[in-house]
């Protein structure tokens, strides 16, 4: 068996509520076979050898209460992102965060492979010499180093560690043997963010894939909107947004279609969010403000089963964000069926084509994205919806990286 490490320089763990690379490294983990592999897993939070199937579901478990506080606040309470993120603390947190990496030794547990999730924990494990092979997989949108340049409200301070974590970007690209990609866009963006042209025989698209039979297998039970105190009779149409409350998820845009839908059109219709963030208070000021609070519902995070259901229960699935590198949702919407609208742009590209399996949309557009809102047939693309589902499966992702890691032995 070959003895792989997944590292991921975030905090969490993998669990199938996680998104980016915490669920794709529960999927692989998932579907690979325990005689196959030894996966052990490095994170900032913890680090757990030896995964199966009986340990896959307990990470949670093993975070110590001061993590579990620590994560709770970090998504729940704007105070603590403040002292978090402020110019004597962060420094002090990337400090801590890199001597974590550093400090652990690979060439003691005699690795075969090096998995890394992220584009910055490889350079910090590479600083040991080691003969592992090395795989640096992107998740995000673009380099790590771009999501996280603007936690501090101090211009200098957020420079200053933009450009070490750079650094540190650049050092991984370089140990690493090769490079994974789960679309086209996302290479783009990585590319253009770093200033850099990647070795095409370095590069590897693997496109994240959906189990198709579990969504499947969840019914679109009404029960789901009597938990969150949704009454579908209400309204004429429900829509469905899951996005973090973040800048590059426009989800701005959404509430001035709402607010044309309501007061242009007409259309007494409601948006649910699924999603935190950063941007959270905001939002509902806005919806106060713009009239539209009995129109929309922040939902915050919520386990995945329950997700679904509202998937199939929604009358229409909507996406505006911008810099997209490969929705594992909107192809979860797809499996459900449902009438996916979504931003033109990047990796929806690569899914939806538009007017056959989905809509793509202007997300500039307000007046047009609300026109096609209440003009377009739900029921045109449910066929090709689930066809182009289908073909993103998690079985043909995991079976991808287990090629990956047979040919790079």
């Amino acid at each position: 068996m070959k003895k792989i490490l997944y590292s991921i320089y975030t905090d969490k763990y993998p669990n199938i509520d996680a998104g980016g690379p915490n669920n794709i490294i529960y999927k692989i983990i998932q579907q690979s076979s325990n005689r196959e592999f030894i996966f052990d897993y490095l994170s900032s939070d913890l680090f757990v050898e030896n995964i199966k199937d009986d340990n896959l579901y307990s990470f949670n478990e093993q975070l110590s209460i001061k993590k579990k506080i620590t994560s709770y606040l970090g998504e729940n309470s704007q105070l603590y992102r403040n002292i978090f993120t402020n110019k004597f603390y962060l420094p002090y947190h990337f400090y801590k965060k890199n001597k974590r990496y550093k400090s652990f030794n690979p060439h003691s547990k005699n690795y075969d492979i090096i998995h890394s999730h992220d584009s910055i924990s490889l350079s910090l494990l590479s600083s040991k010499k080691i003969n592992s092979s090395k795989i640096l997989s992107v998740h995000s949108k673009g380099p790590l180093s771009d999501e996280l340049k603007n936690m501090s409200r101090s211009k200098k301070i957020s420079d200053k560690i933009n450009k070490e974590l750079k650094i540190l970007e650049k050092r991984s690209i370089e140990s690493a043997d090769v490079i994974t990609f789960p679309s086209k866009a996302s290479r783009e963006y990585f590319e253009n963010s770093l200033e850099i042209n990647l070795d095409d025989d370095k590069v590897r698209i693997i496109y994240n894939g959906i189990d198709y039979e579990y969504i499947k297998n969840i019914n679109a039970d009404e029960k789901i909107l009597h938990k969150y105190s949704i009454s579908k009779n209400n309204y004429e149409l429900i829509l469905l947004n899951i996005s973090a409350h973040e800048h590059e998820k426009k989800i701005d845009v959404l509430l001035k279609v709402i607010q044309r839908l309501k007061f242009t059109y007409k259309k007494n219709v409601l948006l649910v969010n699924i999603g935190v963030g950063s941007l959270t208070d905001l939002l509902i000021k806005t919806t106060n403000d713009i009239g539209i609070s009995n129109n929309v519902r922040f939902l915050g995070k919520i386990p995945n089963d329950d997700v679904i259901k509202f998937l199939k229960l929604s009358d229409i699935f909507i996406m505006t964000s911008e810099k997209v590198i490969f929705d594992l949702v909107v192809l979860e919407a797809l499996a459900c069926g449902k009438c996916v609208i979504v931003s033109n742009d990047g990796g929806n590209k690569e899914i939806i084509r538009d007017g056959e399996n989905g809509y793509l949309i202007d997300i500039k557009d307000v007046d047009k994205i609300s026109q096609k809102i209440i003009s377009i047939n739900f029921d045109k693309t449910k066929m090709k919806a689930l066809e182009t589902a289908k073909q993103f499966s998690v079985k043909k992702m995991a079976k991808e990286y287990s090629h990956l890691y047979e040919s790079i032995l």
